[in-house]
């Protein structure tokens, strides 16, 4: 719960106690639920209203003008009905917004302060392959060019000042898409535009290096470019420029500078069809992807030689790049450095090769790569394309399973309620204790590849987190 939440919740306990509770009160004690007009303004001005607190909005009030009329009429006293209604209310309004909270981003550990900032771009070389009619999956014939939207964490200089960053880049709109994607209500979720982030919004870039390695993220389907924000973040805090692509129509939303929202395409995925007809819409799809994060390499060479103005001109080391994927997105990433060469290492999380060629598992990646399993992660037909990846991937490759985990755990998930594991939308493992374990492998592993081949980062990981089977070719 925040700040004046938790303020509003105290003071309407307490009223609730001095009003039910059979002692000998002074008269003006019944002015302290008055104070909740003070909590009541400044939680509505700062933090924003939600749902969940209804009912200690409707207890707040109801206490204030209860003491009015007491002050007013000392003899006045309440039935018994009223005071097991009122504990119904707070108790329910205060378990609520305990477990649906506003999600609270963990402070990153690197020695950087975090920015981040946001941009559109337009492919004018690929043309779209999805149609923006709801009715309809491919556009026929394909004439628009592909949009990308992406979100780029950076290090800030300690010490900045600015407006933290939302969670959600397009509020309300990405709340009500992920509550659907939920099963939920549109409303169920509205709560998370108000949450923030560790990221400054549009903060100066650190400039006390020359150059920073980078790294790209791409989300999974039906997934978002900022669903792993906390992952994003640490890695920014220790000296990482990380860009994440939205893959639009496999996203769970997309908004565009014009307003335009482009939501999930159900269809680019069918299900109640054959094989052929699935692998051929999984194909359309893979290559769209990888088409965004190939397209997302040659913007960061645009941004580094300034053909694309931006503040990252000068600061970006393309020679020092690495791939980070999540499901879906951790295909994508798997397949983009296999055929590309800027790419210098890859993390997969719970990779999902059906969309991808089959020649990568069959040969295997020259990159240094490390694939992050959730337990029990992975069914036929994938569970043996990962099997024929590991088989032929050279020496020093590297793979690992996190017992206690599923696989939305990579995500931001943990930090939606501690109901979660209840609900079965993650594993058993903690929040803070999953959150850590994934950020000390990924700094860890891109430590050792991309800025110093000493490092022991991972090494520590490996030794600190039991939770991990860890194996290396």
């Amino acid at each position: 719960m925040r700040l004046f939440e938790i303020i509003l919740l105290a003071i309407t306990v307490l009223s609730f106690l001095l009003r039910f509770l059979p002692l000998k009160k002074p008269t003006w004690i019944y002015l302290l639920p008055t104070l909740n007009l003070l909590a009541l303004a400044y939680h509505l001005f700062f933090e924003g209203a939600r749902w969940q607190m209804i009912p200690l909005y409707i207890l707040a009030i109801a206490f204030i003008l209860m003491g009015i009329r007491k002050i007013m009429q000392p003899e006045r006293t309440f039935k018994l009905g009223f005071t097991i209604l009122a504990a119904i209310l707070l108790l329910v309004g205060g378990a609520l917004p305990a477990l649906l909270p506003v999600p609270v981003f963990p402070a990153t550990q690197g020695p950087y302060a975090v920015g981040t900032t946001s941009f559109y771009w337009v492919d004018e070389d690929r043309l779209e392959a999805y149609s923006p009619d709801p009715d309809l999956v491919y556009a026929d014939p394909p004439s628009d060019p592909r949009q990308v939207m992406v979100q780029v964490w950076y290090p800030a200089t300690v010490g900045q000042v600015g407006e933290p960053a939302p969670y959600l880049p397009d509020g309300v709109i990405d709340a009500q898409a992920l509550s659907t994607s939920f099963g939920f209500s549109g409303f169920f979720l509205n709560h998370f535009q108000h949450a923030t982030t560790n990221s400054l919004l549009n903060a100066p870039i650190a400039t006390c290096f020359e150059q920073w390695p980078v790294l790209v993220f791409s989300h999974g389907w039906n997934g978002m470019r900022y669903q792993n924000t906390a992952q994003m973040e640490a890695l920014a805090s220790h000296g990482y420029i990380v860009f994440a692509p939205e893959h639009a129509y496999g996203a769970v939303v997309t908004v565009y500078p014009d307003g335009t929202r482009v939501y999930n395409k159900d269809g680019a995925l069918p299900s109640g069809v054959s094989e052929e007809e699935y692998a051929a819409a999984a194909y359309i799809l893979g290559h769209s992807w990888v088409g965004d994060l190939v397209f997302t390499l040659d913007q960061i060479e645009r941004l580094q030689s300034s053909e694309v103005l931006s503040i990252f001109q000068g600061y970006l080391d393309t020679t020092r790049i690495g791939m980070i994927g999540h499901s879906t997105g951790g295909g994508a990433v798997l397949q983009t450095c296999w055929q590309d060469e800027r790419c210098k290492a890859v993390v997969g999380e719970d990779p999902w090769l059906v969309p991808y060629d089959r020649a990568i598992p069959a040969s295997g990646l020259s990159q240094p790569s490390l694939n992050m399993f959730s337990e029990n992660w992975a069914k036929d037909p994938n569970l043996s394309l990962l099997n024929q990846l590991w088989d032929n991937q050279p020496p020093g490759a590297q793979r690992m399973t996190i017992l206690g985990t599923q696989h939305y755990d990579f995500s931001d998930i943990s930090l939606y309620s501690p109901l979660g594991a209840t609900l079965g939308l993650k594993g058993p493992i903690s929040a803070e204790r999953e959150i850590s374990l994934f950020n000390d492998f990924l700094v860890g592993f891109f430590d050792q590849h991309l800025v110093n081949p000493d490092s022991t980062r991972l090494d520590v990981a490996i030794q600190e987190y039991h939770e991990v089977n860890f194996e290396q070719k």
